[in-house]
């Protein structure tokens, strides 16, 4: 159902509120290192200048990222869709057997890994396609899969760790091993580079054609 435009404007606006608090946090947090630091510091004044300023910028960059997959949630909530479900109301009726209990567990963790895997991608294209949740396709393994394109999809597992990370991966037909995902413009490199493969491929199967005629007139006025 379509949004009001005031309401979109006001989302909006909470969201630069949030982008912008995330990078001034990132920018404070790296200054008040190095200004921590900057006693400790026992070089001459340019390379303690250059050291203080490359400190700024390594925990502030580590910071915004930091920030931007604890804050994934909040602005993937800024734009879902509010729910017609009234608070208290069950989504569907309580299983009556181990199997039907099973199946709704199992359903439960598709869906809870689809969304975990729009909530994560976040951090690769700030909201423009991965963030569907509709779009990606949970497994009862916890990992999930963005179709791209015929033989291509993104797939997203997280580490077995004590606080798990997201971790991107292309799958292809083509290609035998994964491809590490970090931001959008590595799917995009890929796509093009198999773009353009499909397309010399194809010229070449055109010219093909062309050059078997060529060779059997030649030697058919050989033989001649």
């Amino acid at each position: 159902m379509p949004q009001p435009p005031q309401q979109q404007i006001t989302k909006q606006f909470a969201s630069v509120l949030l982008d912008t608090g995330s990078v001034a946090t990132s920018l404070a947090i790296g200054l008040t290192a190095a200004h921590a630091t900057w006693d400790t510091l026992h070089w001459s004044g340019d390379l303690r200048i250059i050291a203080a300023g490359a400190l700024v910028i390594t925990l502030g960059a580590a910071s915004e990222s930091v920030l931007s997959i604890i804050l994934a949630p909040v602005r993937r909530s800024l734009w879902s869709s509010p729910s017609s479900r009234t608070a208290g109301e069950p989504t569907q009726a309580a299983a009556e057997t181990s199997e039907e209990g099973l199946a709704q567990v199992t359903a439960a963790a598709v869906a809870d890994a689809a969304h975990r895997a729009s909530s994560a991608s976040y951090a690769l294209d700030h909201g423009a396609i991965f963030t569907a949740a509709e779009r990606w396709r949970g497994y009862a393994s916890g990992d999930a899969t963005f179709y791209l394109s015929p033989g291509t999809v993104l797939h997203c597992q997280f580490t077995q760790e004590r606080h798990p990370r997201a971790e991107f991966t292309l799958l292809t037909s083509e290609a035998y091993d994964p491809v590490e995902i970090r931001t959008v413009r590595d799917v995009l490199q890929y796509l093009t580079a198999q773009a353009r493969a499909k397309n010399t491929r194809a010229t070449t199967a055109e010219a093909s054609p062309a050059r078997t005629e060529v060779l059997t007139d030649e030697a058919r006025l050989s033989d001649h």
